[in-house]
């Protein structure tokens, strides 16, 4: 499970909106780190991750993953900028864990006010 701050759907609207506008669910999770980590990229015993990055000027991009057996991606750090937010969707074994939206640390004081 994610550790982080837990947030509202209304206080994620616009970042769900832009990045995940199919996403009716209400576990929602804002971490405040400088990197990100992907992983279970491609379907896997019911099991996947999908990320969308997110910037100031608000446009989003859905990272496509490639097959499996050519995927350079999967486990690789990924720097995040203070202009970008990524968004990751969890699905576990079939069940919906929800959104957790990683954010620089620079941006928390926009993002909590």
């Amino acid at each position: 499970m994610h550790e982080g701050i837990k947030l509202t759907r209304k206080q994620a609207k616009p970042i769900i909106d832009a990045c995940c506008p199919e996403y009716n669910g209400r576990k929602i999770t804002l971490e405040f780190t400088d990197h990100i980590i992907p992983w279970d990229l491609n379907w896997g015993g019911g099991t996947r991750n999908t990320y969308t990055f997110l910037n100031a000027r608000g446009e989003s991009k859905r990272y496509r993953p490639a097959a499996p057996w050519c995927e350079m991606s999967e486990g690789k750090r990924v720097e995040l900028q203070p202009d970008v937010v990524v968004v990751e969707h969890s699905i576990f074994c079939g069940h919906d864990t929800g959104l957790t939206i990683y954010a620089h640390p620079a941006l928390a004081p926009k993002l909590l006010s």
